[in-house]
Protein backbone atom coordinates (compact mmCIF):
# COMPACT_ATOMS: atom_id res chain seq x y z
CA UNK A 1 0.00 0.00 0.00
CA UNK A 2 1.37 3.58 -0.86
CA UNK A 3 2.04 5.94 2.00
CA UNK A 4 0.18 9.36 1.45
CA UNK A 5 1.35 12.19 -0.29
CA UNK A 6 2.88 14.79 2.10
CA UNK A 7 1.51 18.21 1.53
CA UNK A 8 4.79 20.41 1.75
CA UNK A 9 6.97 20.40 -0.89
CA UNK A 10 10.09 18.24 -1.77
CA UNK A 11 12.99 20.12 -0.10
CA UNK A 12 15.06 21.12 -3.12
CA UNK A 13 18.89 19.39 -3.72
CA UNK A 14 21.59 22.43 -2.45
CA UNK A 15 23.01 23.67 -5.73
CA UNK A 16 26.61 23.94 -4.96
CA UNK A 17 29.00 26.50 -6.57
CA UNK A 18 32.21 24.99 -6.13
CA UNK A 19 34.25 22.78 -3.69
CA UNK A 20 36.24 23.48 -1.39
CA UNK A 21 39.47 22.56 -3.78
CA UNK A 22 38.52 24.27 -6.50
CA UNK A 23 37.82 27.75 -4.83
CA UNK A 24 41.75 26.88 -3.76
CA UNK A 25 42.48 25.90 -7.07
CA UNK A 26 40.52 28.94 -8.52
CA UNK A 27 42.76 31.22 -5.58
CA UNK A 28 45.83 29.91 -7.20
CA UNK A 29 44.94 29.96 -10.74
CA UNK A 30 44.02 33.81 -9.76
CA UNK A 31 47.11 34.45 -8.34
CA UNK A 32 49.23 32.71 -11.59
CA UNK A 33 47.20 35.10 -13.35
CA UNK A 34 48.46 38.20 -11.72
CA UNK A 35 51.94 36.82 -11.88
CA UNK A 36 51.76 37.10 -15.57
CA UNK A 37 49.99 40.43 -15.87
CA UNK A 38 51.56 41.98 -13.11
CA UNK A 39 55.84 43.04 -13.52
CA UNK A 40 57.00 40.72 -10.54
CA UNK A 41 58.49 43.87 -8.63
CA UNK A 42 55.95 46.27 -9.54
CA UNK A 43 53.43 44.03 -7.65
CA UNK A 44 55.18 43.24 -4.60
CA UNK A 45 55.87 46.60 -4.43
CA UNK A 46 52.10 47.21 -4.68
CA UNK A 47 51.53 44.05 -1.84
CA UNK A 48 53.57 45.57 0.51
CA UNK A 49 51.67 48.84 0.58
CA UNK A 50 48.18 47.54 0.74
CA UNK A 51 49.37 45.13 3.65
CA UNK A 52 46.52 42.85 2.38
CA UNK A 53 45.99 39.72 4.29
CA UNK A 54 43.42 37.77 2.06
CA UNK A 55 43.68 34.17 0.75
CA UNK A 56 44.61 35.30 -2.42
CA UNK A 57 47.22 37.68 -1.54
CA UNK A 58 48.56 35.01 0.12
CA UNK A 59 48.14 32.50 -2.31
CA UNK A 60 50.08 34.86 -4.56
CA UNK A 61 52.97 35.23 -2.08
CA UNK A 62 53.35 31.44 -1.34
CA UNK A 63 53.43 30.81 -5.33
CA UNK A 64 55.80 33.25 -5.84
CA UNK A 65 58.17 31.49 -3.10
CA UNK A 66 57.55 28.57 -4.66
CA UNK A 67 59.13 29.90 -7.38
CA UNK A 68 61.83 31.40 -5.97
CA UNK A 69 63.04 29.74 -2.13
CA UNK A 70 65.75 32.48 -1.67
CA UNK A 71 64.20 35.67 -1.92
CA UNK A 72 64.32 36.20 1.53
CA UNK A 73 62.63 39.48 0.90
CA UNK A 74 59.75 37.52 0.16
CA UNK A 75 59.89 34.74 2.47
CA UNK A 76 60.25 37.57 5.53
CA UNK A 77 56.72 39.46 3.58
CA UNK A 78 54.05 36.19 3.29
CA UNK A 79 55.43 35.31 7.15
CA UNK A 80 54.34 39.01 7.69
CA UNK A 81 50.95 38.71 6.29
CA UNK A 82 50.67 34.78 8.01
CA UNK A 83 51.70 36.48 11.14
CA UNK A 84 48.88 39.60 10.70
CA UNK A 85 46.28 37.22 9.48
CA UNK A 86 46.51 35.07 12.82
CA UNK A 87 48.47 32.25 11.69
CA UNK A 88 51.26 32.29 13.89
CA UNK A 89 52.43 28.48 13.24
CA UNK A 90 52.60 28.73 10.02
CA UNK A 91 54.24 32.20 9.75
CA UNK A 92 56.88 30.59 11.75
CA UNK A 93 58.13 27.81 9.82
CA UNK A 94 58.01 30.14 6.82
CA UNK A 95 60.23 33.09 8.90
CA UNK A 96 62.54 29.94 10.15
CA UNK A 97 64.65 29.68 6.91
CA UNK A 98 65.62 32.81 6.99
CA UNK A 99 67.85 32.55 10.19
CA UNK A 100 70.29 30.13 8.70
CA UNK A 101 71.21 32.22 5.37
CA UNK A 102 74.50 33.92 6.13
CA UNK A 103 75.08 36.96 4.12
CA UNK A 104 71.17 38.12 4.90
CA UNK A 105 71.79 41.69 4.35
CA UNK A 106 71.20 43.94 7.43
CA UNK A 107 67.65 45.06 6.59
CA UNK A 108 66.14 42.17 6.15
CA UNK A 109 67.75 40.42 9.11
CA UNK A 110 66.61 43.73 11.31
CA UNK A 111 62.92 42.93 10.10
CA UNK A 112 62.81 39.21 10.69
CA UNK A 113 64.29 39.56 14.44
CA UNK A 114 61.82 42.47 14.66
CA UNK A 115 58.60 39.76 13.54
CA UNK A 116 60.04 36.90 15.58
CA UNK A 117 60.13 39.09 18.99
CA UNK A 118 56.07 39.37 17.87
CA UNK A 119 55.70 36.07 17.38
CA UNK A 120 57.30 34.94 20.39
CA UNK A 121 55.55 37.49 22.34
CA UNK A 122 51.87 36.42 19.90
CA UNK A 123 52.92 32.58 21.51
CA UNK A 124 53.76 33.30 24.61
CA UNK A 125 50.11 34.28 25.90
CA UNK A 126 48.89 30.70 24.19
CA UNK A 127 50.19 28.93 27.29
CA UNK A 128 49.54 28.34 30.61
CA UNK A 129 51.33 31.28 32.81
CA UNK A 130 54.22 29.63 34.91
CA UNK A 131 53.93 26.20 33.18
CA UNK A 132 57.25 24.44 31.87
CA UNK A 133 55.78 25.24 27.91
CA UNK A 134 55.03 28.89 29.36
CA UNK A 135 58.60 29.54 31.22
CA UNK A 136 60.65 27.64 28.16
CA UNK A 137 58.89 30.02 25.72
CA UNK A 138 59.62 33.32 28.24
CA UNK A 139 63.51 32.17 28.12
CA UNK A 140 63.42 32.28 24.61
CA UNK A 141 61.33 35.79 24.25
CA UNK A 142 63.62 36.98 26.35
CA UNK A 143 66.65 36.13 24.66
CA UNK A 144 65.09 37.95 21.33
CA UNK A 145 64.25 40.89 23.27
CA UNK A 146 67.67 41.06 24.29
CA UNK A 147 69.15 40.76 21.09
CA UNK A 148 66.51 43.57 19.41
CA UNK A 149 66.79 45.96 22.40
CA UNK A 150 69.63 48.30 20.58
CA UNK A 151 67.05 48.73 17.61
CA UNK A 152 65.83 52.00 17.24
CA UNK A 153 61.89 51.54 18.19
CA UNK A 154 59.49 54.45 19.45
CA UNK A 155 59.21 55.52 22.80
CA UNK A 156 55.70 53.55 23.26
CA UNK A 157 56.71 50.00 22.13
CA UNK A 158 60.69 50.55 24.17
CA UNK A 159 58.31 51.43 26.96
CA UNK A 160 55.86 48.43 26.69
CA UNK A 161 59.42 46.09 26.25
CA UNK A 162 60.95 47.86 29.79
CA UNK A 163 57.37 46.77 31.52
CA UNK A 164 57.98 43.29 30.03
CA UNK A 165 61.39 42.76 31.07
CA UNK A 166 60.53 44.11 34.64
CA UNK A 167 57.50 41.98 34.97
CA UNK A 168 59.03 39.15 33.63
CA UNK A 169 62.25 39.39 36.53
CA UNK A 170 65.18 40.47 33.85
CA UNK A 171 66.62 42.77 35.82
CA UNK A 172 69.60 43.62 34.01
CA UNK A 173 67.64 44.05 30.48
CA UNK A 174 64.93 46.19 32.59
CA UNK A 175 67.38 48.75 33.24
CA UNK A 176 68.92 48.74 30.02
CA UNK A 177 65.55 49.51 28.66
CA UNK A 178 64.49 52.04 30.98
CA UNK A 179 68.16 53.77 30.88
CA UNK A 180 67.35 53.68 26.66
CA UNK A 181 64.45 55.13 27.31
CA UNK A 182 65.61 58.45 29.60
CA UNK A 183 68.50 59.06 26.99
CA UNK A 184 66.26 59.07 24.22
CA UNK A 185 63.05 60.02 25.64
CA UNK A 186 62.05 64.33 24.72
CA UNK A 187 60.42 64.05 27.77
CA UNK A 188 61.41 61.96 30.92
CA UNK A 189 59.15 60.02 32.30
CA UNK A 190 59.99 60.19 36.13
CA UNK A 191 58.83 56.79 37.06
CA UNK A 192 61.03 55.21 34.62
CA UNK A 193 63.81 56.36 37.67
CA UNK A 194 61.61 55.11 40.40
CA UNK A 195 61.40 51.33 38.29
CA UNK A 196 65.32 51.57 38.22
CA UNK A 197 65.39 52.23 42.08
CA UNK A 198 62.86 49.52 42.62
CA UNK A 199 64.92 46.92 40.43
CA UNK A 200 68.58 47.76 42.81
CA UNK A 201 66.43 47.53 45.74
CA UNK A 202 65.43 44.28 44.69
CA UNK A 203 69.28 43.31 44.61
CA UNK A 204 70.33 45.23 47.88
CA UNK A 205 72.15 47.70 45.78
CA UNK A 206 71.05 50.74 47.94
CA UNK A 207 73.52 52.81 46.80
CA UNK A 208 72.55 52.35 43.42
CA UNK A 209 69.17 52.68 44.32
CA UNK A 210 69.18 55.80 45.68
CA UNK A 211 71.45 57.47 43.15
CA UNK A 212 68.01 56.75 40.63
CA UNK A 213 65.54 58.16 42.95
CA UNK A 214 68.00 61.07 43.37
CA UNK A 215 68.53 61.32 39.43
CA UNK A 216 65.10 61.54 38.82
CA UNK A 217 64.43 65.40 41.31
CA UNK A 218 65.47 67.76 38.04
CA UNK A 219 62.71 65.82 35.78
CA UNK A 220 60.13 65.96 39.04
CA UNK A 221 57.05 68.71 37.40
CA UNK A 222 55.59 69.42 41.13
CA UNK A 223 57.00 70.13 45.04
CA UNK A 224 54.90 67.03 45.94
CA UNK A 225 56.89 65.07 43.39
CA UNK A 226 60.46 66.30 44.09
CA UNK A 227 59.92 65.41 47.70
CA UNK A 228 58.31 62.04 46.86
CA UNK A 229 61.79 61.35 45.29
CA UNK A 230 64.31 62.86 47.76
CA UNK A 231 62.87 60.69 50.65
CA UNK A 232 62.99 57.33 48.79
CA UNK A 233 66.59 58.26 47.63
CA UNK A 234 67.51 58.71 51.52
CA UNK A 235 65.06 56.29 52.76
CA UNK A 236 66.91 53.50 50.34
CA UNK A 237 70.15 54.10 51.94
CA UNK A 238 69.03 54.33 55.38
CA UNK A 239 67.36 51.12 54.80
CA UNK A 240 70.64 49.59 54.01
CA UNK A 241 71.92 50.96 57.27
CA UNK A 242 73.82 53.32 55.04
CA UNK A 243 73.31 56.45 57.81
CA UNK A 244 76.56 58.51 57.08
CA UNK A 245 75.39 58.39 53.30
CA UNK A 246 71.78 59.82 54.15
CA UNK A 247 73.05 62.27 56.24
CA UNK A 248 74.95 63.96 53.21
CA UNK A 249 72.82 63.14 50.75
CA UNK A 250 69.93 64.62 52.55
CA UNK A 251 72.53 67.68 53.15
CA UNK A 252 73.33 67.95 49.44
CA UNK A 253 70.40 67.24 47.79
CA UNK A 254 67.43 68.97 49.51
CA UNK A 255 67.44 72.77 48.48
CA UNK A 256 64.33 73.78 48.39
CA UNK A 257 62.74 70.79 50.44
CA UNK A 258 63.82 72.76 53.12
CA UNK A 259 61.01 74.27 53.65
CA UNK A 260 58.76 71.48 54.38
CA UNK A 261 58.23 70.81 58.04
CA UNK A 262 58.09 66.74 57.30
CA UNK A 263 61.35 66.76 55.32
CA UNK A 264 63.06 68.70 58.52
CA UNK A 265 61.60 66.79 61.16
CA UNK A 266 62.52 63.35 58.90
CA UNK A 267 65.98 64.70 58.51
CA UNK A 268 66.11 65.77 61.94
CA UNK A 269 65.42 62.36 63.46
CA UNK A 270 67.92 60.73 60.77
CA UNK A 271 70.76 62.78 61.78
CA UNK A 272 70.25 61.64 65.63
CA UNK A 273 70.21 58.27 64.29
CA UNK A 274 73.57 58.47 63.08
CA UNK A 275 75.15 60.26 65.74
CA UNK A 276 74.98 63.95 63.95
CA UNK A 277 73.33 66.27 66.63
CA UNK A 278 75.22 69.48 65.32
CA UNK A 279 73.18 68.79 62.13
CA UNK A 280 69.98 67.75 63.86
CA UNK A 281 70.11 70.77 65.81
CA UNK A 282 70.55 72.97 62.48
CA UNK A 283 67.55 71.35 60.78
CA UNK A 284 65.57 72.07 64.68
CA UNK A 285 66.72 75.56 64.00
CA UNK A 286 64.83 75.73 60.50
CA UNK A 287 62.13 74.25 61.94
CA UNK A 288 62.13 77.09 65.14
CA UNK A 289 62.23 79.41 62.12
CA UNK A 290 59.12 77.87 60.63
CA UNK A 291 56.80 78.24 63.69
CA UNK A 292 58.14 81.75 64.26
CA UNK A 293 57.19 82.78 60.66
CA UNK A 294 54.70 79.76 59.48
CA UNK A 295 53.61 81.69 55.96
CA UNK A 296 56.99 79.82 54.28
CA UNK A 297 56.21 75.98 55.32
CA UNK A 298 55.15 73.62 53.33
CA UNK A 299 54.66 75.26 49.99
Amino acid sequence: MSLPRSGFPAVPERLRFATTGQILGFGLLTALVFMVIYPEHSLQRHLERSAHTDNVSIAYLFAWLRADPNDHHLRILLAQRLFDKGDISQSRQILNPVFKVKDLKQELHSKADILLLNLLERQLWTYQPQSATFNNALKHYLQQLRKVSHYSWPQERLEVFAKNAFDFGDTQLAKELYYQLIFSAKTVNVEWFGNIARLYLAQQQYRAAARSYLQAMPYTTTFAQRKQFFLSGVKALQSGNLLPDAVDAGQTYAGMLLADTEVLEYLTRLALAANRPDIAQYYVSLLLKQRISPTGANP
